[in-house]
C-alpha cells in the first residue's frame, strides 16, 4: 500500500456532552486509519512500529467491524419492524374486543350465564399472555352457533368473530417472528461488540502514541482531539 497525500476529513466534531453512537465511533476510527498513511504522519508513526502492513491489518479488522455493525443494524431494524406490526395488530384486535365486550355487557344485562361464559366481568389484563388467553376464549365462546344466533341482533356475526380469530392467529405468528428476530439481533450485537472489544485496544494504542508524538495539526488530520 502506498502512503497517501490527501487527508480524509469525514469526522465530525463531537461535543463533550454528546454521546457517541456506534456509527460515530466507527467513522472516527476510519478517519484515523485512512489518514495514518499520509507521509507526514506515517514518517513519525512508523518509528513506533506502525508499518504499512500493521496499518493494513488494522484496516482489515475495522472493515470486519463495519460489516458486523451493518448486520447488527439490519437485524435490529427487522426486529423493530416486526414489533411494530405486532403492536399495531394487537391494538386493533383489542379495540374491537373492548367494543364487542361493551356491546355484549349491555345486550346480556342480567344474563348471568352469558356473562360467565364470555367472562364479561373479568378485567382486561395488560400482560400479553393473559390478554391473549382471555381474548381467544372470548371468541371461541362467541363463535358457538347458539351464541351467534343471539348476538347477530347487534351485528356480531360469524364473519365478525372469524375475522378476529384470524387476526389472533396472525398475531401469534408475529410473536413467533419477534422471538426469532430478537435472537438474531442479540447474536448480531454480540458478534459486533466482540469484534469492537478486540479492535478498540489496537486503535486506542495508536491514538495514545499519536498524542505523544504528533503535533496538534497532524492529530486533527487523524480526527483526534489535540492533547
Amino acid at each position: 500500500m502506498e502512503t497517501k497525500e490527501n487527508a480524509t476529513t469525514e469526522v465530525k466534531k463531537v461535543t463533550k456532552s454528546h454521546y457517541e453512537t456506534f456509527d460515530e465511533k466507527i467513522t472516527k476510527m476510519k478517519v484515523t486509519l485512512d489518514n495514518a498513511t499520509l507521509p507526514q504522519i506515517f514518517a513519525i508513526m512508523v518509528t513506533v512500529g506502525y508499518t504499512v502492513e500493521k496499518i493494513d491489518d488494522m484496516k482489515t479488522k475495522l472493515s470486519e467491524l463495519v460489516s458486523l455493525n451493518a448486520e447488527q443494524v439490519k437485524e435490529s431494524a427487522e426486529q423493530s419492524a416486526e414489533q411494530t406490526k405486532f403492536d399495531n395488530l394487537r391494538k386493533e384486535i383489542n379495540t374491537l374486543f373492548n367494543t364487542h365486550r361493551g356491546m355484549l355487557r349491555i345486550f346480556f344485562k342480567g344474563n348471568d350465564p352469558a356473562y360467565k361464559t364470555l367472562q364479561l366481568n373479568v378485567e382486561n389484563p395488560a400482560a400479553f399472555g393473559n390478554w391473549n388467553q382471555l381474548v381467544k376464549r372470548f371468541y371461541v365462546q362467541l363463535a358457538k352457533p347458539e351464541m351467534l344466533a343471539q348476538t347477530a341482533a347487534i351485528s356480531i356475526t360469524k364473519e365478525t368473530v372469524t375475522a378476529q380469530q384470524q387476526a389472533l392467529v396472525e398475531l401469534d405468528s408475529h410473536k413467533d417472528t419477534i422471538i426469532k428476530e430478537s435472537g438474531d439481533a442479540v447474536g448480531a450485537t454480540h458478534a459486533r461488540d466482540t469484534a469492537y472489544d478486540e479492535f478498540y485496544p489496537l486503535y486506542s494504542d495508536y491514538v495514545k502514541y499519536a498524542k505523544l508524538l504528533l503535533p496538534d495539526n497532524l492529530l486533527k488530520m487523524l480526527g483526534i482531539t489535540p492533547k
